[in-house]
């Protein structure tokens, strides 16, 4: 049973460039939409990841996507507190220094594993991030470096896998987000994505 319906911010309003849906799910898992990260990812893929529950709290938020900065998040949290965020973003910034903000935000994170997707993506036991070079066509300016979609799945509290299954089921997760985000934003290069699968990570 929905106990809330799709709330569209005061800001949003105000400016037409961004809306934010929230539901809270009495009945679990089962009762999320198909697709409910915006179409990116299915319940399915959600299912397999988390834990059983009797409540589910999903947010999701987008700006539009003819601006040059736009983002896109989703949220999915169970009444136990755990949950999975993923997001998309443009940014405007260099691979180099990307990879190297990363490396300095991931101490402690575990250890790396890079996989190819995009221009560089790396593994973590409990996040998963991709950098994809991305031109959008309706950008209103150019970029001091360059522009990038950047994406990041990660998960809080306890999941119904770990291990290896944990990490390629995240790193499938940024790969469907790269590609919904590629898409919507209308990137003008061309970015090797690889289909989701159970060996996107190396052996």
């Amino acid at each position: 049973m929905i106990l809330a319906t799709a709330i569209l911010s005061a800001a949003a309003i105000a400016l037409g460039a961004s809306i934010y849906v929230s539901f809270f799910q009495k009945d679990g898992l089962d009762k999320l939409p198909p697709k409910p990260c915006r179409g990116a990812i299915s319940r399915e893929t959600i299912k397999k990841t988390l834990q059983d529950t009797e409540s589910v709290n999903l947010r999701t938020f987008q700006t539009k996507s003819g601006f040059t900065f736009w983002e896109a998040t989703c949220n999915i949290f169970t009444r136990e507190k755990s949950g999975i965020h993923v997001e998309a973003r443009v940014r405007d910034t260099t691979f180099d220094g990307w990879i190297e903000d990363e490396k300095r935000m991931a101490i402690g994170d575990g250890k790396a594993i890079q996989f190819k997707a995009g221009r560089g993506a790396i593994s973590w036991p409990q996040r998963s991030i991709m950098y994809v070079q991305c031109n959008p066509r309706l950008a209103d300016r150019k970029p001091v470096g360059e522009f990038a979609l950047i994406i990041e799945t990660h998960i809080r509290g306890n999941m119904r896998i770990d291990g290896q299954e944990l990490r390629q089921r995240l790193a499938n997760m940024t790969i469907q987000m790269a590609s919904y985000a590629r898409k919507v934003v209308d990137c003008q290069e061309r970015s090797f994505l690889p289909a989701p699968s159970d060996h996107v990570l190396p052996a």
